[in-house]
C-alpha cells in the first residue's frame, strides 16, 4: 500500500468528525478512483468492486470519530475494500459449495432442501440471498421453494392469482441464480489468476 498524504487540512478533517458532507465529498473525490481500481484488480468484476468502495466510504463515515487524523483515512479505507473483498471470496467458495450440492442433489419435487442446506452448513448463503428479495417476492419464494407449497396453495393463501405466485417465483429463482453465477465467475478469476 503506497503512503498517501492527508488530502484535508486538519481543520477540514474537524469538519468531516462532525458530518461535514462537503468535507466527505473532498474525501470520496480523493479516493474513490484509486480504491476502485485496487478492487478491481483484485476481483475483476466491475460491480463487486463497485460495492466493495462503496461499503469502504460508509463504513468510513459511520466510524468518522474514531479515526486519528487525516493521513489515517485513506489506509482504513483501504482496509475495509481489502475486507470486503475477502468475504465476498469466502462466500464465493461457499455457494460453490452450495452449488455442487444442488446439482447433484435438486430437483424440482424436491422438499429436502433446507435440511440439506442445514446439513452442510449453507443454509445462511440462502438465507442472505432471499432476504435480498422484495418481501412479497421473498414470502412466495420461501413458501414455494423453502417450505414446499404450490402455487394454488400460496394463490390461496395469499389471495393472489396463481400465474402471480407463478411470475413471482420465476423472476425470484432468476435473481438468485444470477447472484450466484457473479460470485462463482469472481471465484473462478482468483482461482486462475492467483496461481
Amino acid at each position: 500500500m503506497t503512503q498517501h498524504p492527508k488530502n484535508i487540512s486538519d481543520e477540514e478533517f474537524v469538519a468531516f468528525q462532525n458530518g461535514d458532507s462537503r468535507v466527505f465529498r473532498i474525501i470520496f473525490d480523493n479516493y474513490q478512483a484509486t480504491l476502485c481500481r485496487f478492487a478491481y484488480s483484485i476481483c475483476k468484476d466491475e460491480g463487486i468492486a463497485q460495492d466493495a468502495v462503496q461499503e469502504s466510504f460508509v463504513k468510513l463515515h459511520q466510524n468518522r470519530s474514531k479515526i486519528g487524523g487525516p493521513e489515517a483515512i485513506y489506509p482504513m479505507l483501504f482496509v475495509i475494500t481489502k475486507r470486503y473483498l475477502l468475504r465476498v471470496f469466502r462466500r464465493s467458495v461457499v455457494e460453490a459449495k452450495y452449488r455442487d450440492e444442488l446439482r447433484n442433489n435438486w430437483n424440482e419435487g424436491c422438499t429436502s432442501t433446507l435440511d440439506e442446506l442445514k446439513a452442510n452448513d449453507l443454509r445462511s448463503v440462502l438465507e442472505e440471498l432471499v432476504d435480498q428479495l422484495p418481501d412479497k417476492q421473498k414470502e412466495i419464494f420461501q413458501l414455494n421453494k423453502l417450505a414446499g407449497y404450490s402455487y394454488e396453495e400460496i394463490s390461496d393463501q395469499m389471495g393472489t392469482s396463481k400465474n402471480t405466485v407463478k411470475n413471482q417465483v420465476i423472476t425470484a429463482s432468476k435473481k438468485i441464480r444470477l447472484h450466484l453465477h457473479r460470485l462463482y465467475h469472481f471465484v473462478f478469476l482468483i482461482f486462475f489468476l492467483g496461481q
